[in-house]
């Protein structure tokens, strides 16, 4: 069985390099903790995503969402990114809310997660605002509503770091953080209303 581990690592060698020459750029696995994306990504979706700034994420929290025969431009991606946010944002509110519940955290850090909650509450409460924005073609407001959400982001990240105390809910600010960034570049760079 050993004598195998260097044909499997050859042939895996070999299948990747020759694939990044032979396959068109839509094709390929992207991984992200447990999560791994179809081999094929529909090429128009590919070139939304490779426009932001974090595109594994862009394409990790909107796949999911794309239904077989759905449209894909930067709009459609926009809103599919609205609700992983929104979807995303329940996550974080619901793992905020059971860790102050949960322990018996001092005054400072149960100050750092009321922050973190009021903020992800408002990011919920801005939902509809930015999809009333998107539907009405209102940029402007577009990119003040996903703006204020990404400084609610770092202002729950920032309570913690001002109470000395080490964020136990980092990982899903910093993918919030990300999505939102993405549909903020989404909105500033490909959508033309």
């Amino acid at each position: 069985m050993k004598h195998l581990i260097p044909i499997q690592v050859f042939f895996l060698f070999f299948m990747f390099t020759t694939s990044s020459i032979a396959l068109a750029p839509s094709s390929y696995d992207v991984r992200q903790g447990d999560q791994t994306l179809p081999v094929v990504i529909n090429p128009k979706l590919q070139r939304i995503c490779d426009q932001t700034d974090n595109p594994v994420e862009c394409l990790i929290t909107t796949v999911p969402f794309l239904r077989e025969k759905a449209t894909i431009n930067p709009v459609s991606i926009l809103e599919i990114e609205v609700e992983a946010i929104d979807i995303k944002t329940k996550e974080a509110l619901d793992k905020a809310s059971k860790l102050l519940l949960s322990s018996s955290n001092s005054k400072p850090i149960a100050n750092c997660f009321n922050i973190c909650i009021n903020n992800y509450k408002s990011i919920l409460e801005s939902k509809h605002r930015i999809l009333d924005a998107i539907s009405l073609g209102d940029d402007k407001q577009l990119r003040v509503e996903l703006s204020s959400n990404v400084d609610k982001i770092y202002h729950c990240e920032d309570a913690f770091e001002e109470a000395n105390v080490k964020s136990p809910i980092t990982e899903v600010n910093s993918l919030l953080g990300k999505m939102i960034t993405n549909s903020l570049t989404i909105t500033i760079d490909m959508v033309h209303f």
